[in-house]
């Protein structure tokens, strides 16, 4: 249930520690081991108060995946691929760094490369909904083109959080936008 700010008290409390929880218990473990009734012992609420808001774990998985994701649409609102390339490395790299542990965790972990891969989705759906390949351009070879975009952009920022983003988050940056323009070549 994503919340308006007009909801009881009560609720939004409520809400708000099913969150919390569902965040915690996600930084210990696999999503696959989280069950309902575990997460309701944790956050003190019985199983019928979680079932009022979600009717599923899914359901709650899902707009934890859609509060990453929307921000992030909104932000590279009419942004395009290739124009478009070097201010969306920027976006998502800047976006991703300001996310918090859970999001590194969904991110650089095998365990939540499901989850991972929904988010990326979500955050491309907005931006490559009317989208055509370029002229002279298959839907097969500008499928590849993003799927390099995409996934160079998240195993840069993988690589930067696993290494304890010892470099500079503008440094950091900077970098992937030229290996990822400019390839290899120093």
């Amino acid at each position: 249930m994503i919340l308006t700010g007009t909801e009881d008290l009560r609720v939004r409390k409520t809400v708000g520690a099913i969150h919390d929880t569902f965040t915690q218990m996600l930084l210990e473990m696999p999503y696959e081991k989280i069950t309902v009734k575990a997460l309701c012992e944790k956050a003190l609420i019985n199983k019928t108060t979680f079932y009022r808001y979600y009717p599923t774990l899914d359901d709650l998985l899902e707009e934890l995946q859609l509060e990453y994701a929307r921000p992030y649409a909104e932000i590279t609102k009419g942004l395009r691929y290739p124009n478009d390339i070097e201010q969306l490395i920027r976006e998502f790299m800047t976006y991703s760094a300001k996310q918090g542990p859970l999001y590194d965790a969904i991110l650089s972990s095998g365990t939540y490369a499901g989850i991972m891969q929904k988010v990326i989705n979500s955050m491309s759906e907005e931006r490559d909904r009317d989208w055509r390949p370029p002229t002279g351009w298959s839907e097969d070879e500008w499928a590849l083109y993003l799927t390099h975009v995409d996934t160079a952009q998240i195993r840069i920022y993988k690589k930067w959080v696993d290494e304890g983003r010892t470099i500079p988050l503008e440094r950091m940056v900077s970098l992937a936008v030229k290996l990822i323009c400019d390839g290899a070549r120093l």
